[in-house]
């Protein structure tokens, strides 16, 4: 992950960004709800969060899931968790940078969708810069 981020230190991002959307293929069908749980608890949470609370969270997300990868839901379900509520949950202080590099990973591997991790990155920069 360090050498990820140490790409984008060096001036690479936009040469990432680039490629990633006019690689940027639509996604085919509705998300696999059990792996975005798998990825959500285990990936984007560090399994900081119990299982059932991810999986709970997933299922009802993905009612709004009309389309959309895998790797996104997981990003939503992530991202309800590390959004601050009236008190931000401390021990989900660590996994929050982690989070935000995974999701430009996946960007860029096309994985997700860029929209999707701009307003994940915007969200979670606007309450934890």
């Amino acid at each position: 992950m360090y050498d990820y981020w140490k790409q984008f230190s060096q001036g690479l991002s936009l040469e990432r960004f680039m490629a990633a959307v006019e690689n940027q293929s639509p996604p085919l069908g509705p998300p696999n709800t059990s792996e975005a749980i798998k990825l959500a608890h285990e990936k984007v949470l560090q399994r900081l969060v119990p299982f059932g609370d991810v999986a709970s969270v997933a299922w009802q997300l993905v009612a709004h899931f009309d389309s959309g990868s895998t790797h996104d839901l997981a990003l939503v379900t992530g991202l309800y968790f590390l959004q601050a509520r009236a008190v931000p949950e401390p021990r989900l202080n660590a996994v929050r940078m982690d989070a935000r590099l995974m999701a430009q990973q996946w960007m860029t591997e096309g994985r997700a969708a860029v929209a999707l991790v701009s307003r994940f990155e915007e969200s979670l920069h606007e309450q934890f810069p």
